[in-house]
């Protein structure tokens, strides 16, 4: 069902079980929006020609409506969720390493330091040449700590 906040003007969609939360960006409790002003008395959607009607009878006579919270709710929404995601951003780079500077998102089992390098392809094989039989336990290993000296 459609409800809206007296107060900042948000129209959000909810259930039956969610009917009790407050608004997501000011707190204030919501209000079911009345049948005639959804389409076809679904009480889904807005019907457009009477979402401006609505606003003003409903919304912007409410004595707790408040004209800057209405007029800058989307604004602060958008930043808001644009904060979430940076904030996802760097949580997921903590948990995978990479907030360190390690851009292959692992550690040293042995040091757990995070200064890592991949060991390439060239190195094996400049290795296998020097080493013969002696470099393929290091052929196997995939990255070398810069910190420890270990490869892994």
């Amino acid at each position: 069902m459609l409800c809206y906040c007296s107060k900042c003007g948000r129209i959000v969609q909810r259930t039956s079980k969610n009917l009790e939360k407050p608004c997501d960006y000011c707190g204030n409790s919501l209000k079911i929006v009345p049948n005639e002003f959804t389409a076809g008395g679904l009480g889904t959607c807005l019907e457009d020609d009477l979402e401006h009607q609505f606003i003003n009878e409903y919304i912007k006579s409410s004595p707790e409506f408040d004209q800057y919270l209405f007029d800058h709710r989307e604004e602060d929404l958008f930043n808001r969720r644009i904060q979430n995601m940076a904030s996802l951003e760097h949580s997921k780079a903590i948990l995978q390493g990479r907030d360190k500077g390690n851009k292959f998102g692992i550690e040293c089992p042995y040091c757990h330091a995070t200064n890592v390098s991949k060991i390439t392809m060239t190195s094996k094989a400049v290795h296998t040449a020097l080493f013969g039989l002696f470099a393929v336990g290091r052929n196997s290993k995939n990255y070398h700590c810069d910190h420890c000296g270990s490869d892994f």
